[in-house]
């Protein structure tokens, strides 16, 4: 069985975006990425709402406690070339008997849109299977989270139905999660697309 770790110091590096082990250091510039009250919108976890500077260290102090335990493996964004931090991405509900893990991402709505997303994909799950030797990689999103459902089904992900008003979220909300996976016989073919769309030039900016 492979040994699975997801264990931190971890530093991934692509064409737009470098993932660096995420920091309270960095909660000034995450503040700013999350400035649009639609990133916080259909997230389970975090502030709910554009975040003070406190309420980002906060924040980043839960994700690095969950880290500490073993629990999850987290990322701060950093644009290239200019290392603007536009969001964090993380691996959560890692699983190591049963070889998976489920990936979690927020991003600056300025960028919803751009390859940042797929770039960022590409690299989590390039670990995950090639590093790591995970077998299977989950995602979910909010049902009512239509343009994260286009997004991960663009990535080439199974849908797999969902999980009925499982959890009570902000304001007395049940929340309903559309569920998706990537299998580890199906990463080619997924890797192959996202690096099909990566390979188009991101328009007004050149690679890094």
């Amino acid at each position: 069985m492979t040994d699975i770790q997801f264990r931190p110091p971890v530093t991934l590096k692509g064409r737009y975006l470098e993932l660096v082990p995420l920091e309270r250091t960095h909660a000034a510039g995450l503040a700013e990425a999350g400035r649009d009250p639609e990133v916080w919108r259909y997230l389970r976890i975090g502030p709910g709402h554009p975040p003070s500077l406190a309420e980002m260290e906060s924040f980043i102090d839960q994700l690095l406690a969950f880290q500490a335990a073993g629990e999850l493996l987290a990322f701060t964004m950093v644009l290239l070339p200019e290392r603007s931090l536009v969001g964090i991405i993380r691996f959560l509900d890692i699983d190591r008997p049963n070889q998976k893990v489920e990936l979690g991402t927020w991003l600056d709505s300025k960028y919803w849109g751009s390859p940042l997303n797929a770039q960022a994909k590409l690299l989590m799950l390039r670990y995950a299977f090639e590093v790591e030797g995970v077998h299977r990689v989950q995602l979910k999103t909010d049902s009512r989270n239509l343009r994260s459902q286009k997004a991960i089904e663009r990535l080439g992900a199974k849908p797999e139905g969902m999980l009925r008003e499982a959890h009570l979220v902000r304001n007395d909300y049940f929340r309903t999660s559309f569920y998706y996976s990537i299998l580890a016989g199906e990463w080619p073919s997924v890797k192959r697309r996202l690096e099909e769309r990566l390979s188009v030039p991101w328009a007004g900016r050149a690679p890094s």
